[in-house]
Order: structure tokens, then sequence, then C-alpha cells
């Protein structure tokens, strides 16, 4: 993909792609900074920047080609009216470069630990109870309540992984209805200036941006079947096509955490919206 413009700032190297005017960057680095304060990285400038691809927000299939980047590039949708990223997506790009949880600081969250498919379940069922009783859509209850399960069943089963590498639950979905006690983990989420925000953690660090970059490769098509992690492959593209934003960080063999942001609205024609994907892989060095 071509891009017509670069710029360096605090810490972040700004691409702005074919779908921008080149004048945009200028615009739209000041409030990038603003969601950058307290960040280490924005004071120590970085020998190597991160990647920030700001575009219209229409995903394409050549998008896939920016999460193949080493690190992969975060792609950062500029959905405003003045032609820049909103401020809720600035703050999470901010909250994705830090450690701890990405939810809003000052939002009220609620945690649902999952150990079985039970408590998958009745954590989505509460997600989309929550959105209703925040004067949210049914149709987007539902969405909330879709993207809850899909995560929470990709941390609870897809993720855990044996001393050898090996899935611990992935390849018999099925058959499990609980997980041993050390491969529990916790579904969070709040409510803010009509949207949800959805946090899944587990502890093993495996996530990749190779499946996002696929789910991309096939957007706007008919979805493959890709059953080789154990899953269908189904999950991610519905993740994409319900969010606003999804932002995962992953701490390689020690944690992977993802969230998602789902618009309380009407659901009309959610899958062509402006979406922000952002995938933050950072590598566990010996000794570090």
């Amino acid at each position: 993909m071509s891009t017509a413009s670069h710029l360096e700032a605090g810490g972040l190297l700004l691409i702005a792609d074919a779908s921008l005017p080149a004048a945009s960057l200028e615009q739209v680095a000041p409030l990038l900074a603003q969601g950058m304060v307290g960040l280490p990285e924005a004071s120590a400038s970085p020998a190597t920047p991160r990647d920030v691809v700001l575009f219209d927000g229409v995903l394409k299939p050549e998008h896939a080609q920016w999460l193949r980047r080493e690190p992969p590039a975060l792609l950062l949708a500029t959905r405003e009216r003045d032609g820049g990223p909103s401020q809720w997506e600035a703050q999470l790009l901010g909250s994705l470069l830090r450690e701890g949880s990405m939810l809003p600081e000052r939002a009220e969250v609620v945690g649902h630990p999952l150990r079985g498919v039970v408590d998958v379940q009745q954590a989505a069922t509460a997600v989309g109870m929550a959105v209703e009783s925040s004067e949210g859509s049914r149709a987007a209850a539902g969405l909330a309540a879709d993207v809850a399960h899909e995560i929470a069943v990709n941390a609870l089963l897809d993720a855990p992984v044996d001393a050898q590498g090996a899935p611990r639950y992935a390849h018999r979905r099925t058959e499990v209805r609980e997980v041993a006690p050390e491969d529990a983990c916790e579904l969070r989420y709040a409510v803010e200036d009509g949207r949800i925000w959805l946090e899944v953690v587990d502890r093993f660090g495996g996530l990749r941006p190779e499946p996002f970059a696929r789910a991309l490769e096939g957007w706007g098509r008919k979805v493959k079947v890709d059953a080789s992690g154990g899953g269908a492959g189904l999950g991610l593209r519905r993740i994409l096509e319900h969010c606003d934003a999804v932002a995962v960080r992953v701490v390689v063999g020690r944690e992977s955490r993802v969230v998602c942001v789902v618009d309380l609205g009407d659901a009309r024609r959610r899958a062509a919206q402006p979406k922000s994907l952002m995938f933050c892989l950072h590598e566990v060095r010996v000794g570090g």
C-alpha cells in the first residue's frame, strides 16, 4: 500500500495512507500527543518509533501487510468530521502502549471470572443486559454479547498451552466444560459515552497478528474456515465486523490482552463503519 506522508512525533511514526491527504498528519499529531501523556516512549524518543497508520477507517484486504511488519503497525481510523481520530481512540492507543488495563480509567468496571463454558455464557448475557440498561439498542446488545462470548472463549479455551506449547483445550472445545484452575481468566467490561468496552486477559501470550492479517485479506468476501488453531476461524471475523475498535497487547509467553469497543447505537451496516485495529507485540528479552 502506498503512503502519502510520514511524521515522527513522541515515539510514533505517523503514516498517512492513500485514503488521507498529506496534511492530515500535522492536524492529528497534537491529539495523539495528548493520548501519549505519561507514556515512557514519548519522552525517551526510542531509536525505532512505533508505526501508526492513519486511514479513513475502511478496512481493506491490502491493510493485511501492515500487520505483518515487525513490529506490527497500528491501524488508527480517522472517523471524526475534521479528518482526525476520535479522542477515545487516541486514548486507547496511549493505553495500548502502556502496561495494565486498557479500559477507560474513570469508568465503572464489572468483572466476570471465567473457568467454564457456563461462565462464558453468563458473562455474555450480562454484557448484553448492560448494553440495554445503558439505553443501547437491542441489536447492539446482541453484537456486544457475541463479541464478549468470542473473546472469552478464545482466552479460556484457545489460549492455554502446556509446557511444550501444545494447546490444552483448543482441539476439543466441544468436550471441555471447565478448565484447570490455573487456566481461568476474567472478562471485564465498562460502559462509557455510548460505547461498551470489553477486555479479557490470558496468561500465555500466544496471540499473534497473522490470524488478524488473514481476516483482513478476506475482508468483504465469504469467510474461509480455518480450523488449524482449534476453532473454525469465524469468531475473529465477527469480532472485527461488530467492533469499532480492537486493540491487542501481547507480551510473548506472558500475557495476551484483548480490548474490543462496540458502539451502543444502531447496528445497521456495522461491518462497513470505520474501525481501528491495533496489535502491539512485545518480545520478552532474556533476563528482562
